[in-house]
Order: structure tokens, then C-alpha cells, then sequence
């Protein structure tokens, strides 16, 4: 994960410090753009935050205020680019927790090892990576909730129409597309080749005609479209998988800790699975030109599957 920008940012009277980072990525201008707003003495209110967000634009935005319990690292509110606080997020956790190792300490306390955040959903751990020369480069969330489906099966033809695909772009022989969450819910909808993949995209028309027929109530505004690349079994394999987010409003997101949390745990779900770990690696973005690389594993014990 690289950072490119360090400055401060005014609101009303008052100043904070802000980074911006790139997330899932290696190099500049890849990954998931992110901010990082560190509002150590609690001066912006919320709308400052909203606007803020607004402001900068990315997917999402992160406000660090100090901890309400003492145990923990910070407490993390997060903000979409329209404003809209949200409760759960995979890349603002990883890019948060990175930018607070890289500054060693903040509220007092030194920031390595495990860092605990604080936010909607409940508390996040994450675990620190650090690279030959013991500096941090990015972190391993835990998800804040087990892994759950949030909705009925979608039909293949609906799934298809809100990404712009024919129902038989849509491969429903391990699973059906299904609304599913960690924290965040989305609808994941595996998808039958690369060439499907490339083609789709979000189709708000789709989710607005959806909607007006009663069968959205709890259809999420956001679609993880994958495809499976290595498909091997065995304890010891890692799925090798291509995503694309699609939003309702048409925008697309470079790299979504949280779609992809949700995808672990359905992937560990199926029926099939042998209790134990599930590993993938996720590549995302590449059609948008910021190509992002997640690693996600779940456990499936017995009938159940968590995932982080």
C-alpha cells in the first residue's frame, strides 16, 4: 500500500491532519483510493465529516476520533462519497489501520502488532504486515460479524439485468445469486468467464425497475460479480478469482474488502466444503485501471462459516 499525499485539511475554524493512500496495491495511481482524516482533538461535527467525504470524492472516507474504550486503538467512522456514514468497510479498515502504524502512536499509545477499531458494526481487529525492514505495508481484518445471507435467492435473469448480462453470463451450479454479508451486505453473482466479467456493468435503470416491483426490499445497492480462474480442490488451495463491484448509480469500486469477506464466507458455506479454512485471492479493478489484489480466507465449521 503506498500513501501520496500528506496535508491538512480546514473545516469551519479548525485543522486536521489528513493522508491519502492507495489500498491493495503496491504503487501509486492502484488500488483503492482512500482518505484519512485523524481528528485527534474530536473538532469536525458531523456534517464537517459528511462534507468532508463529499469533498474528497473516493469510495470512502475515514474519520479517526480517540477510542471510547481505553482497550482499543480508535474509534473509526466512515463515509462514503456521497456522505452517507456506513457501518462496515473493508479497504478503509486496512488503509486506516496502516496509516496509524506508519505514524507508530496515536492517543497516547504505540500502534503495532493488532489494532482494534471501533465502529457500527462492532469491533474490527486487524493484524499488522510488515515487510523485511519491519515496515508496515498493510494489515488483515477480521470481519465484525459472521458470515449470513441477508435475502432470498435473486433469479439468474434479474441478477444478470442489474450488470448488464444475459442469464446465461450468470453461473448458478455451486450457488444462485445471493445477498450476503459480513458486516455489509451484497449480492454476489458468479459469473460463467472472463469475457461476461469484462462486459458487465452497473445498470441503475435495472435496479430502480427491480425495485418498483417489490422484489428489492432487501436486494443491497451493490453487486460482486466474480469468476473463478482455478477451481482445484484440497485443503492447501487457494481459489484464484477476478471480481468487478457494481454499484446501482452505475459507479464501480476498485477493490471491496467487505464484498470479498462476503464472498469467503459463501464460498466456505457450500455445500461440499470440507470443514476448515477456504483461501482466495481476489483480483479487482483491473477493467477501471487500478488493479487491486485482496487475499481473503474463511472457516467453515461445521454447518456454519465465518469469515475474515
Amino acid at each position: 500500500m503506498d500513501v501520496w499525499r500528506r496535508a491538512f485539511v480546514s473545516a469551519a475554524s479548525s485543522s486536521v491532519r489528513f493522508e491519502t493512500v492507495d489500498v491493495f496495491s503496491s504503487h501509486k495511481f492502484g488500488g483503492n483510493q482512500l482518505a484519512v482524516v485523524l481528528d485527534e482533538q474530536r473538532r469536525l461535527s458531523d456534517d464537517d465529516m459528511r462534507r468532508i467525504a463529499i469533498e474528497f470524492g473516493f469510495s470512502e472516507t475515514t474519520i479517526v476520533l480517540p477510542p471510547k474504550s481505553e482497550a482499543n486503538t480508535a474509534w473509526v467512522r466512515i463515509f462514503s462519497k456521497d456522505g452517507d456514514e456506513m457501518p462496515f468497510a473493508g479497504h478503509p479498515n486496512v488503509g486506516t489501520a496502516t496509516v496509524l502504524a506508519w505514524r507508530r502512536s496515536i492517543f497516547g499509545k504505540e500502534v503495532r502488532g493488532t489494532v482494534l477499531l471501533e465502529e457500527k458494526a462492532g469491533l474490527v481487529p486487524l493484524e499488522l504486515i510488515e515487510d523485511e525492514a519491519g515496515r508496515p505495508v498493510g494489515a488483515t481484518l477480521t470481519a465484525p460479524e459472521p458470515f449470513s445471507l441477508s435475502s432470498p435467492p435473486l433469479p439468474a435473469e434479474a441478477a444478470a439485468a442489474l450488470i448488464g448480462l444475459e442469464a446465461n453470463d450468470v453461473c448458478a451450479a455451486r450457488h444462485p445469486p445471493l445477498a450476503a454479508s459480513t458486516g455489509l451486505p451484497f449480492l454476489l453473482v458468479e459469473l460463467s468467464s472472463l469475457a461476461a466479467l469484462g462486459r458487465s456493468r452497473g445498470v441503475p435503470s435495472a435496479f430502480e425497475a427491480l425495485a418498483a416491483g417489490g422484489a428489492a426490499t432487501l436486494l443491497p445497492p451493490k453487486v460482486l460479480a466474480y469468476v473463478r480462474l482455478d477451481s482445484s480442490g484440497g485443503e492447501a488451495a487457494r481459489l484464484e478469482l477476478r471480481a468487478r463491484m457494481h454499484r446501482a448509480d452505475g459507479s464501480e469500486d476498485a477493490g471491496t474488502g467487505s464484498a470479498n469477506c462476503a464472498l469467503a464466507g459463501l464460498l466456505a458455506s457450500l455445500d461440499g466444503t470440507p470443514p476448515g479454512l477456504v483461501r482466495a485471492r481476489v483480483r479487482q479493478g483491473v477493467e477501471m485501471g487500478r488493479p487491486s489484489e485482496l487475499l481473503a480466507e474463511a472457516e467453515r465449521k461445521g454447518a456454519g462459516a465465518g469469515a475474515e
